[in-house]
């Protein structure tokens, strides 16, 4: 399947992944273009359990297509008008798995955390002068030390020297720079970018307004479009205005089936990033850890 007859036929499924893809790992290229969406799984954590087991729509009822139609034009307009935006994204990758949550302006304000994987996980901040503060957690610093021992006592004696700066403080990058040397990402800060990649759905397009239900602890409405085998379910507020909350895109039959499967939450619309600088005592600058290669991996091996 081509991206044109992707997006033609599968609007919101393009739409889910664009953001997901685009939050997670940066490739916006595809949204839009004559490019294939693609996915290959994950889960995320919900933020708000609370009633999510109280499942009160059936998934096979028949719903509202018109109303799916109107209320998905709306929810996607809300979000590309919206001044800030959470995203939460768990998924798996060619790079590997990925969770990133991600809360953005559109000035570049960014605030979020990160995992990657052994040895890249932590949070950052990006502010809109272009000033990046990336902290790894001490778990992912203790497996950089791992690592490197088993490289011999001259290499461990090198890295334990910087992860011992690094411990507890956020690196501060170059501005200009075009990678933070870590998992971070801090190159995926830009919510006009993220959005204005959406584009919309074409005319014969079904999308499906199913009986309100119990999500992230709150009414929501279900809006589904299904076809070969996947389905793709954005759960928008059920009062008010109808910003997306949550995003679930399933692949059912085969035997991976429990593997493809991407989930996404949305939250803190119009909320100010909390993008502030780190006091000067929680700051450390990369060079210290890594004289001369700001964009070299920090704790090479």
């Amino acid at each position: 399947m081509n991206g044109r007859s992707l997006k033609r036929s599968r609007w919101l499924r393009a739409a889910a992944l664009c953001l997901a893809t685009g939050t997670a790992v940066g490739t916006l290229t595809s949204c839009g273009s004559e490019g294939e969406v693609t996915y290959a799984g994950g889960t995320i954590e919900e933020a708000d359990r609370a009633g999510t087991a109280a499942d009160g729509g059936d998934k096979s009822a028949s719903g509202d297509e018109g109303r799916g139609r109107e209320l998905a034009l709306k929810s996607m307009e809300l979000l590309r008008t919206a001044d800030t935006v959470r995203i939460g994204i768990a998924m798996r990758t060619q790079k590997g798995h990925q969770k990133v949550s991600l809360h953005m302006d559109r000035k570049s304000n960014c605030t979020g955390t990160f995992d990657s994987g052994p040895t890249q996980r932590g949070d950052f901040i990006m502010i809109a002068d272009g000033s990046r503060y990336v902290r790894l957690t001490d778990g992912a610093l203790d497996e950089i030390n791992e690592l490197a021992a088993r490289r011999g006592p001259e290499i461990a004696n090198r890295i334990r020297e910087r992860t011992a700066l690094a411990r507890g403080k956020y690196l501060k990058m170059p501005k200009g720079t075009s990678s933070s040397g870590s998992a971070a990402p801090t190159n995926n800060c830009d919510l006009d970018k993220l959005t204005g990649e959406i584009g919309s759905p074409e005319l014969d397009e079904v999308i499906t307004a199913r009986p309100t239900t119990r999500r992230y602890g709150t009414d929501v409405t279900p809006l589904a479009e299904k076809k070969d085998g996947e389905e793709t379910t954005v759960y928008v507020a059920a009062t008010g205005e109808p910003y997306i909350l949550g995003v679930e895109v399933k692949k059912s039959g085969g035997m991976f089936a429990d593997d493809q499967t991407m989930s996404m939450r949305m939250s803190d619309y119009d909320e100010p990033v909390a993008a502030v600088a780190p006091a000067p005592g929680l700051t450390v600058d990369i060079s210290r850890i890594r004289p001369g290669s700001p964009d070299g991996s920090l704790f090479e091996v």
